[in-house]
């Protein structure tokens, strides 16, 4: 009997908001974000620090890990994969397919 265990990779997000002070004018931005794959969560019409009653549309879009920023001062995290005893790279551990997003623990 074979057992398959599919783990998913966990979905991270990134978030964003603006503020108007008209109805109209938040409309034109979120039109604006949502053509750059931003999603409207919440829209909140509240007093601002001000006093002042105010549109807040809350945002989000699927996170894209970004790699290290190389420059002075910043280490560079890039790992190297580690060497066999031959110098070669080893290859992947048996039983487990690492490629995509899903990942499926195989009986072998």
């Amino acid at each position: 009997m074979t057992k398959i265990v599919t783990i998913k990779a966990q979905q991270k997000w990134e978030y964003y908001f603006e503020s108007r002070k008209t109805e109209t004018a938040l409309f034109k931005v979120l039109n604006d974000q949502g053509q750059q794959g931003w999603e409207l969560v919440e829209v909140l019409y509240h007093k601002d620090i001000k006093g002042i009653m105010t549109w807040t549309g809350i945002m989000k879009r699927p996170s894209i890990p970004q790699p290290p920023q190389g420059g002075e001062g910043s280490p560079n995290l890039t790992k190297a994969a580690p060497l066999g005893e031959n110098g070669a790279v080893p290859e992947q551990p048996k039983g487990f397919d690492l490629s995509g997003e899903e990942f499926q623990v195989k009986d072998e």
